[in-house]
């Protein structure tokens, strides 16, 4: 995020949204590298399968898929330029294209050891790979945006970091035992995945073709706009992320053994972090996106805090959905999840169309981002009810009270912090008191405790964090 920030700052809303249309015009075929075989692999290994015949079996699967995906993207670019005679904004972003696709079409091949590795639950020899690529990365780009790179530079830089993490990802998956291409474990990842492919399906077209619809429907600088908000929000979506890759083996592992009470106090102990803590920091940048898109990115992303506040939001929803939308798939109800991320992806594509299209609303940035978060509460909630229904000893929204105080302490913050207004030092005054009394009026009534805050802190644990990857990497887990 703070590569980000420098390089918005340096380069500008149309560099930032050439390179982010470059990305999403690839990722939105990235379905077809995975086909759900994914998540299939890692229900397989979780529920005891053999894992040499699971690996030898994916690894072969996901090599033909990973061919196929780059041959459809190159031939769709192409028909686009010489047959429908689409006209890109510039030629930089069909290099930028090119070089996206070659970056993740290398990405995948790592996803046949991150994968196993989710299966497992072995997080840190996925983390430590990907922070070592993304911190290669920003430092790569930051340094040809000072040297006056644009664009096409930007994805160069992306596209080396790649290349020199990708022996890491083999290295550290190098002990997993791989064994031969068995037909029968074939067929059933793929009675597994089909279901799984048509929701991959629907939210690729959510989270990719955002940018891709305002691109063709506006320009770069209004992409750039939407992307510089997003990125500022991309913490919420790591927390998202993250937990769906404990959670999916966790949750799987649990319902197939009928340990029911250790999900119940997963989620619980899930949902009381992110409400006590994420949720004060999503409402105090809707309320102070202004503030924040000032420091962070300047003056040039003017656009960008309205998108920033609606973003914001739209994020946190599938946060407090996520382990509902695990449990049904770790019960294995992967047709109606398809159908849940479907229906989704329609009202997605509608309110775009309506709420972005000059021939509507005209709402451009505005418009993805009011698109995105009517989708995430509908599925949201729809998940939540189904959760309930097909598993009934599931306890919901067990932090309800939380919720209900945050917003009610937020919405009474934002109507004073609108009656004035501030200037730097007033605003990180104004800050500091909204934290303050977040956090004090919490504690008075006891709805945030001390064990909510042991339970934050031990997040941090440098010993425990140590000891852990220590014992992962030594294959002690």
């Amino acid at each position: 995020m703070l590569g980000m920030l420098v390089v918005a700052r340096l380069l500008g809303p149309k560099v930032v949204g050439t390179v982010a249309f470059g990305l999403a015009f690839v990722s939105m075929f990235l379905f077809i590298a995975d086909f759900g075989l994914g998540s299939a692999h890692i229900k397989l290994i979780s529920e005891g399968q053999d894992e040499a015949k699971c690996n030898g079996t994916f690894a072969r699967l996901k090599l033909l898929l990973i061919g196929c995906y780059f041959v459809i993207v190159l031939s769709f670019y192409l028909a686009q330029k010489f047959i429908f005679n689409v006209t890109f904004e510039s030629s930089v972003h069909e290099y930028v294209i090119l070089v996206y696709l070659v970056l993740t079409s290398l990405s995948q091949f790592t996803t046949i050891s991150t994968t196993t590795f989710a299966a497992k639950t072995e997080q840190a020899k996925q983390d430590i790979p990907n922070l070592l690529q993304v911190f290669v990365y920003q430092v790569l780009r930051v340094i040809v945006a000072f040297l006056g790179y644009k664009a096409l530079a930007q994805s160069l830089s992306n596209l080396a970091s790649v290349i020199i993490v990708l022996p890491i990802y083999f290295f550290l998956f190098k002990s997993n035992p791989i064994g031969k291409f068995d037909k029968a474990l074939a067929k059933l990842y793929f009675g597994i995945s089909i279901p799984v492919f048509v929701a991959l399906i629907s939210r690729t077209i959510i989270y990719s073709t955002d940018r891709v619809i305002l691109q063709y429907l506006t320009n770069s600088e209004e992409v750039g706009f939407y992307s510089a908000g997003f990125s500022i929000s991309q913490f919420i979506y790591l927390i998202e992320a993250s937990a769906g890759i404990l959670f999916f083996p966790f949750f799987s592992k649990n319902i197939a053994e009928n340990e029911i009470e250790k999900i119940n106090v997963s989620v619980k102990k899930f949902e009381r972090f992110n409400l006590s803590f994420v949720l004060p920091i999503v409402f105090y940048i809707v309320i102070f996106s202004g503030f924040v898109v000032s420091i962070a990115l300047g003056n040039k992303f003017y656009k960008t805090p309205p998108i920033l506040s609606i973003i914001s939001i739209a994020m946190f929803v599938p946060i407090i959905s996520l382990p509902y939308v695990d449990t049904i798939s770790g019960k294995g109800l992967f047709k109606l999840s398809a159908i849940i991320s479907v229906i989704g992806m329609l009202v997605f594509l509608l309110t775009s169309f309506f709420f972005v299209s000059p021939y509507f609303f005209n709402l451009k940035g505005i418009g993805i981002t009011l698109s995105l978060l009517i989708t995430n509460i509908f599925t949201g909630i729809v998940y939540i009810y189904f959760s309930k229904k097909e598993l009934g000893y599931i306890k919901i929204l067990q932090g309800r009270y939380l919720f209900i105080y945050g917003v009610i302490y937020s919405a009474i913050a934002y109507f004073i912090y609108n009656e004035f207004s501030f200037n730097i030092i007033g605003n990180i005054i104004a800050s500091i008191v909204f934290f303050a009394g977040f956090f004090g009026f919490a504690m008075l009534l006891k709805i945030i405790t001390v064990a909510d805050w042991k339970a934050m802190l031990e997040i941090v644990n440098i010993q425990k964090m140590y000891n852990y990857i220590n014992s992962e990497l030594k294959n002690k887990k």
